[in-house]
């Protein structure tokens, strides 16, 4: 449906086994995900790495007009709002790092407003879009060091519950522990060992919402030295426990039945 002058609608996609999709538009697709999960997301914005692990509720992607948004997963089914906005109406900075895994609880908030017919919420997140594309630009990396950062993601994401020193990630780049964390923020917005944990509180939460283990359980499992530790992660970085995170995301696992 149109909501103004955007193209919004509510998807529900699932896929058997290993598959992937692109989206290359004429118009800029942002993608709220709800509810449901992918098994291992890799997402790529003109073939350069963006986000890798599971979707979580309320987390945001967005695919600029005349650009490659790549995606692969192994299986899983999911929820999510598309809303599609007019090129001419919301101007992408080149510079501007890609949006993914993007979480906004404001944005989300316009999204799901706008895809209740809310034609109010269109303007306003078109020029929060702007705003925070605009916060987002970073100088161009040399092509080979985007592919060892791109290399960099993937080799973090598989040593989630293991220790990760910045010596050890620098090493795996061929840098050294300073330009490695100059590249790095350049390349995502965060420092490398921001990025460890923010990515470790992702996999925390994919375990709250589909697992039935305990926390302590969970922070070993997601390399956080104890309960106490993903505890207090949780409350600086979410603003709540880990039991209230379990709690409020029940209503974003989808059962079989869903369509």
């Amino acid at each position: 449906m149109e909501v103004g002058g955007l193209r919004v609608a509510s998807i529900v996609k699932r896929i058997e086994g290993p598959g992937s999709w692109t989206i290359e538009r004429d118009v800029h697709a942002l993608i709220l995900h709800e509810a449901g999960s992918y098994h291992w997301l890799e997402t790529w914005l003109d073939g350069r790495r963006t986000s890798l692990g599971d979707p979580l509720p309320g987390e945001i992607w967005l695919a600029p007009a005349g650009h490659s948004y790549r995606a692969t997963a192994q299986g899983g089914g999911v929820r999510y709002i598309e809303v599609e906005i007019p090129s001419e109406r919301l101007a992408v900075p080149p510079a501007a790092r890609a949006l993914a895994g993007y979480h906004d609880p404001a944005m989300a908030a316009l999204v799901r407003a706008l895809a209740a017919g809310d034609a109010e919420a269109a303007d306003a997140l078109v020029a929060m879009l702007a705003e925070t594309l605009g916060g987002m630009t970073s100088p161009a990396e040399p092509r080979a060091i985007a592919r060892r950062i791109d290399d960099l993601l993937a080799f973090i994401q598989t040593r989630l519950e293991a220790p990760l020193t910045s010596r050890e990630m620098a090493a795996r780049a061929g840098m050294s522990v300073n330009s490695l964390i100059v590249h790095f923020t350049r390349a995502t917005g965060r420092t490398p060992a921001q990025y460890v944990l923010h990515q470790r509180l992702r996999r925390a939460c994919w375990f709250l919402m589909h697992r039935p283990l305990t926390v302590a359980e969970i922070a070993f499992a997601t390399g956080f030295s104890s309960h106490a530790h993903l505890c207090a992660a949780f409350r600086r970085k979410l603003g709540m426990s880990p039991g209230q995170w379990r709690r409020s995301s029940a209503s974003a696992i989808m059962t079989e039945g869903e369509a």
